[in-house]
């Protein structure tokens, strides 16, 4: 018995649901057909091309190295990364201009539509308070909104040698934050930024990509041995050197790589002989 009420009370509700729906339909298509706003809007919205499509440069790294992870920030790695994929960033923003000021205008046009609920053709079968409701609704529905903001994300993960993932740290960046770092890089001599904090982050990140995976083939590589004394030493006082150092434009790659024992690396320094 139980069954039979409630496969009755689907089969109404089934039937109420789709009443609706014919309703609306034919609600929906006399406002088409009809309503002043909605082909006003309509027309509009012809006129205007937004930019709808932006590439995405969200960034992440997953550190093995607690202490690079620790001493990088967010807007550390946003930096170094932007040294290059900065122009294609500004074409981005630059998008994003052209929409801000676009919109701008498209507002102003959307506002001088003022004829609610007045229509082509009357029709006294339909529900007025109804069709107001409706027309608000589409019209809300057929605004265009583009894409005003230009973001990047990006996230920080740090990790133990087998990969296993145990902190993170994410920080959004908005245009304006982003065109003042840019603007920041461009501020450069040769190969060297001017500003010192710009500067500093690079550095920082730069380092940082030395992981302990990669530490540790530059060891096995060198034969556990010091690339100057020759010294044999075991991994605690073994240290991973830069040939041409960070401060003076060296990169943390497999060939600017040596393994020094402590002594030899503190009487190196920052020196370097090409």
């Amino acid at each position: 018995m139980i069954i039979f009420i409630l496969l009755g009370c689907i089969v109404v509700i089934s039937f109420v649901i789709l009443l609706i729906k014919i309703r609306n339909k034919k609600y929906i298509n006399y406002l088409y057909d009809n309503s002043i706003v909605i082909k006003k809007l309509l027309d509009i919205n012809k006129k205007y091309n937004f930019h709808n499509e932006f590439s995405n440069f969200n960034q992440s790294h997953v550190y093995d190295n607690e202490i690079f992870y620790n001493s990088i920030s967010c807007e550390d790695y946003l930096i170094y990364q932007l040294q290059f994929i900065k122009y294609d960033v500004e074409k981005e923003i630059d998008k994003i201009k052209e929409n801000n000021f676009s919109f701008k205008k498209y507002c102003d046009d959307v506002s001088t539509i003022k004829e609610f609920g007045q229509y082509t053709q009357e029709s006294c079968r339909l529900n007025k308070k109804y069709l107001l409701q409706l027309e608000k609704k589409l019209f809300f529905k057929y605004t265009l909104r583009p894409i005003l903001q230009f973001k990047i994300n990006i996230s920080l993960y740090c990790s133990k040698i087998n990969g296993v993932v145990y902190g993170d740290k994410t920080q959004t960046f908005s245009t304006d934050h982003i065109m003042l770092l840019i603007e920041k890089l461009k501020n450069k001599k040769g190969n060297f930024y001017k500003d010192k904090d710009i500067w500093e982050s690079i550095c920082r990140v730069e380092r940082g990509r030395v992981s302990n995976k990669m530490r540790f083939a530059i060891y096995k590589r060198d034969n556990y041995k010091c690339c100057i004394c020759g010294r044999n030493e075991n991994y605690d006082y073994l240290e991973i050197d830069h040939i041409k150092p960070i401060a003076k434009g060296g990169k943390s790659t497999y060939d600017n790589l040596q393994t020094l024992c402590r002594r030899c690396n503190k009487n190196k320094g920052d020196s370097y002989f090409n």
